[in-house]
């Protein structure tokens, strides 16, 4: 069977090459802190910061929280990227306990990556980031020489792949709006899809906000900027799609930073900021943000999903529609 260890490195150095790594926000160009390495040189530092003190270490911190957010996403990227700054510390141990016990090697690296990958899990709420690299580095050794105690083959894995979990979208929700039609009730998507886009556009405009998106709108018609949804038109096959341009379908999240401060987010969700810094340290915060130096940035796509607001798929023409009517018919 494959080496589950060397398949979780080829895995992750085949998706960052040799283009620098943010463990910021997770995107170069977003980021404010301009110290990007590349993947060698920021593994390297992973794997020794946590050896000495992943509980004290900003580096590991960042990191867990990057894990969190990309399982928000349903992307295992950074899950993969902790675990394979995780594995070269299991490497020598399984070896060793394979020859004591003359049990599989492969089979109690699998057992090892499966029980860390249960550990992380477990540990997404109740349990604060800079604990998490360590309880899964103990369940791993733990589990390690359970199996091979009991040569079993319980745990057994033929790829990697068997560890992308599916997550649940969050696309299946509705706009709240004041009327009784409900959406998720039309069986025809593209009447539901006109009525979704609509509301919101309705919405900006009482705002106050439509002369933003309206700017927005004109630059995805220009081509001078897209949207983050091209991926997912060609999957859900929207209409329009396929007899206008795709870039004229977006998020509605693509109108708003990818971060914001945690002042601002704990002014969303009607806590103080103190409450925040406090419940991020005790791991109790309702969802994971990012460490950028001293500091913290919120995932806006995360405060969405908390606040139980849709991150829909919407075309320009629809947004526009509402708008145009909730104003009166002028433009």
């Amino acid at each position: 069977m494959p080496d589950v260890f060397d398949c979780i490195e080829r895995k992750v150095r085949k998706i960052f090459g040799e283009a620098p790594v943010c463990v910021h926000v997770g995107d170069v160009k977003e980021c404010e802190i301009k110290r990007h390495p590349t993947y060698p040189k920021f593994r390297s530092e992973a794997i020794s910061s946590g050896v000495r003190s992943a509980p004290s270490s900003r580096l590991w911190e960042s990191m867990i929280a990057m894990g969190r957010l990309s399982d928000l996403d349903g992307d295992n990227t950074w899950r993969l990227v902790i675990l394979d700054c995780i594995v070269p510390c299991f490497r020598s141990i399984s070896s060793k306990i394979s020859r004591d016990f003359r049990a599989e090697r492969e089979e109690i690296r699998s057992a090892m990556v499966a029980t860390a990958l249960e550990v992380w899990a477990d540990t997404a709420m109740g349990v604060p980031p800079r604990h998490v690299r360590d309880r899964m580095v103990k369940a791993a050794f733990d589990a390690a020489f359970r199996f091979a105690d009991a040569t079993s083959s319980e745990w057994s894995m033929d790829d990697i792949e068997m560890f992308a979990r599916p997550e649940t979208s969050a696309q299946g929700s509705t706009l709240r709006a004041s009327s009784i039609i409900d959406v998720d009730s039309i069986r025809d998507a593209d009447v539901a899809e006109q009525i979704r886009g609509e509301r919101l556009g309705a919405l900006y405009q009482r705002l106050g906000h439509f002369d933003a998106v309206r700017s927005f709108h004109d630059q995805l018609r220009s081509g001078s900027r897209s949207g983050s949804v091209s991926q997912a038109v060609r999957s859900f096959g929207l209409l329009r799609s396929r007899i206008s341009n795709p870039n004229l379908y977006y998020y509605a999240s693509d109108l708003y930073p990818s971060f914001i401060g945690l002042r601002e987010a704990a002014g969303v969700m009607g806590i103080a900021e103190s409450a925040a810094h406090r419940l991020i340290r005790a791991g109790q915060f309702p969802f994971p943000v990012a460490r950028a130096g001293r500091s913290y940035k919120v995932s806006v796509k995360a405060l969405m999903h908390f606040k139980d607001i849709p991150d829909a798929i919407v075309h320009v023409d629809d947004i526009e529609s509402g708008a145009l009517h909730a104003g009166g018919g002028v433009r």
